[in-house]
């Protein structure tokens, strides 16, 4: 899914859904399904009393396309696994964050300043002798509005957990629009699990 001006989020792969939560919850209780809704029942129940362990039998690794000043904020959860590109050993792209909001000649700025330290980013990595840096100190030249990749592994808890912080109005934004873009994306994998946290947690009717 296409996120703020050139970003994306995409589900790469998932292990397990609301069948593996369910196995999982009821070698708790050593217990089966009795009725048709007992096993949403359940998953409610899971998540209204805090039982979350169940919820690590799912997991699923998202390849992001972010910028750096939203993947910092991003990589503080850190009950998951992180694989980024490197800016050491790659070169930067042309890339970078334009608010949706930004008209005129605030915009025109914007981008005349982002163009101008790539310019010169770019001169640093491609110059010869003594004009020339290597491309892990040339980078502190670049804005943290710049597009950086990387693969997400997190287990269903600590997705909930990310999802209930990063979904709140108080989030920044731009964050929330991944995290938006996430709930949807997950909802198709574990649809179950996913509709009970919105009724639960964030207090989405169904």
């Amino acid at each position: 899914m296409q996120v703020l001006n050139s970003g994306y989020v995409q589900l790469v792969e998932s292990m397990g859904g609301d069948s593996a939560v369910i196995r999982n919850a009821r070698r708790c209780y050593r217990s089966e399904a009795k009725t048709e809704n007992a096993d949403r029942q359940l998953l409610r129940h899971l998540i209204k009393a805090g039982h979350k362990t169940p919820f690590e039998a799912m997991v699923f690794t998202f390849d992001v396309k972010t910028p750096l000043f939203v993947a910092r904020q991003w990589f503080r959860h850190r009950i998951g696994s992180y694989n980024e590109e490197s800016l050491r050993y790659c070169v930067a792209l042309r890339d970078y964050y334009v608010p949706e909001h930004l008209e005129g000649e605030l915009r025109e700025a914007w981008i005349r300043h982002n163009e101008a330290a790539f310019d010169f980013y770019e001169e640093l990595v491609n110059g010869t002798g003594e004009s020339k840096m290597v491309r892990e100190q040339a980078r502190s030249v670049l804005p943290i509005g710049i597009y950086t990749t990387f693969y997400w592994t997190v287990n269903g808890n600590a997705l909930m957990n990310f999802l209930k912080l990063r979904l709140d109005k108080h989030a920044q934004y731009e964050i929330r629009q991944y995290a938006e873009a996430i709930l949807k994306i997950v909802k198709d994998v574990a649809p179950i699990s996913f509709d009970e946290f919105e009724r639960e947690v964030l207090r989405i009717s169904e």
